[in-house]
């Protein structure tokens, strides 16, 4: 609870403030967010790639077949039966298609790793796009789960920002309370008590994001006019003026009834 007492009056927040997501939210470290938050890839099955491997395959083939039958038939008849002009020609395509038929497979690897590379280049976006995406806030979430003796674990978690050496930020993940119903409770007296910590949780997210919200758009109009070391001390003391204000604020309101 020492750690819920110090978020309430938002302190650390203004650390965060300037800093940029680390990478490893988006593999390891991304199970440290709300299941809701996590990063996930787009489940999007692109076939272009083997469809177009598939059509080189056939080609080759239609070409190495095509190309021996016009050869065999041009040649023969050029050789045997004294053939023209016309019958010359279908031999030499037959053997240009017979020479190059292995041609079609490496143009359709070659257009198929084109396109492997632009969806990369879009999953790569979609990444970025994400991880700035994620703003440097606590959160609380609310997992249950039955045990071996059938009772109900309600479990309460904080998932907190925390600074990299990389000056980055990540999140860690942090039981802080826990509930057990029996198993004898009755379902609808499970259900509203579950109801009720997932409403505080909701609650208490929602206010530490209004506390990061405010700080960081007090840091960041005063850090428009330049971005260099004295402005940026500037943007924390006018970020954390703010931050103070509001908080003042929101004690003298009346606590909020959902």
């Amino acid at each position: 609870m020492a750690t819920e007492r110090t978020l309430d009056r938002g302190e650390g927040i203004t650390r965060f403030l300037g800093v940029a997501a680390d990478a490893r939210l988006l593999g390891e470290d991304g199970f440290n967010l709300p299941d809701a938050e996590q990063h996930r890839e787009l489940a999007s099955v692109k076939h272009e790639h083997d469809r177009l491997v598939i059509a080189g395959s056939t080609l080759t083939g239609v070409s190495l077949v095509a190309g021996l039958l016009l050869a065999l038939y041009g040649g023969s008849q050029v050789l045997l039966n004294g053939g023209g002009v016309f019958d010359l020609v279908l031999a030499v395509i037959g053997i240009l298609l017979v020479a190059t038929h292995w041609g079609w497979v490496h143009v359709a690897e070659y257009v198929g790793m084109t396109i492997d590379q632009r969806h990369e280049r879009t999953a790569e976006e979609r990444r970025r796009d994400w991880l700035s995406s994620i703003e440097p806030y606590p959160r609380f979430s609310v997992s249950t789960s039955v045990l071996e003796d059938a009772s109900t674990r309600v479990e309460r978690f904080l998932h907190q920002p925390v600074l990299t050496e990389q000056h980055t930020f990540t999140f860690a993940r942090e039981l802080v309370a826990a509930q057990f119903y029996d198993a004898d409770v009755p379902a609808e007296v499970l259900a509203s008590a579950v109801e009720t910590t997932r409403r505080e949780a909701r609650l208490d997210t929602d206010r530490l994001r209004n506390l990061w919200e405010t700080a960081s758009a007090a840091y960041a109009a005063e850090l428009s006019d330049g971005d260099n070391e004295q402005q940026r001390l500037a943007a924390q003391r006018a970020a954390a003026t703010a931050l103070s204000e509001h908080i003042n604020e929101s004690l003298r309101e009346p606590p909020v009834v959902e």
